[in-house]
């Protein structure tokens, strides 16, 4: 089950960073304007705008947007912006009326989506490298307790997490704005999100399956990441371990 962040014009709180870079994906009229229909704003009136925007409507206190960049595209404007590390283009129209997130050619020909590997506790499969923090497999989680699934979700993580200590680095990110680098690339937007070593993801929790087949999912995957040093707790899940891609 998901949590949808994604709220064109009442994005508030709690992870709206992560949202606006990787839910900037919907072409959408959001900024309104007192200019006629036939005025023309410049560019920098534009950009301007823009970034006044983002930062007063979409943004969390003490996160900012930045202008890079402002050049004509097609008949409108091309917004070059920068949030934290990554880097956005979005669209105005030269009468600084209508914002579209995302420009979208229709003449391109659709990318042929990669297939997707999916293991046991419905965690897709990545190819990036196991990452580590000081030599100990990252383990994330992102919620927030406005969030139904996350208030469930979250205490099988803690207990399944607890199992491996000192041998995994658990960042429990529970209502914080930490690591969006990562939310950032493993999440559509949603919440809650699990991310384990870089290797295994999911978006949603895993209310449809139960608390005990949750738990041993997550515990089984964590003793992968750790190769089984945890041998007391392990070998009580080694036929979902073997399972595991």
């Amino acid at each position: 089950m998901r949590y949808y962040f994604i709220m064109i014009g009442k994005l508030k709180k709690n992870l709206i960073l992560a949202v606006v870079i990787g839910g900037l994906i919907v072409a959408g009229a959001i900024i309104y304007s007192n200019q006629s229909k036939g005025t023309i704003l410049s560019s920098k009136e534009v950009g301007d705008k823009v970034i006044n925007f983002i930062n007063q409507n979409l943004l969390p206190k003490g996160t900012t947007a930045s202008l890079l960049n402002v050049s004509e595209e097609n008949g409108n404007y091309k917004i070059h912006f920068k949030i934290g590390e990554k880097e956005i283009d979005s669209y105005v129209t030269k009468n600084g009326k209508l914002l579209f997130v995302e420009g979208i050619d229709l003449d391109a020909k659709p990318k042929t989506p990669e297939p997707k590997t999916y293991t046991i506790g419905n965690f897709e499969v990545g190819k990036d490298e196991i990452c580590k923090e000081d030599e100990k497999p990252l383990v994330y989680f992102f919620g927030s307790k406005s969030c139904l699934h996350c208030r469930w979700e979250h205490p099988i993580v803690e207990k399944a997490a607890k199992n491996f200590e000192g041998l995994i680095s658990f960042h429990n990110n529970m209502d914080s704005q930490a690591d969006m680098d990562i939310f950032g690339k493993y999440s559509n937007g949603s919440i809650p999100t699990l991310v384990l070593g870089c290797k295994y993801s999911r978006v949603g929790s895993g209310e449809s399956v139960g608390e005990e087949e949750e738990s041993n999912a997550l515990i089984a995957l964590m003793c992968k990441l750790t190769e089984n040093k945890r041998a007391e707790t392990c070998n009580k899940v080694q036929n979902l371990i073997d399972q595991i891609k």
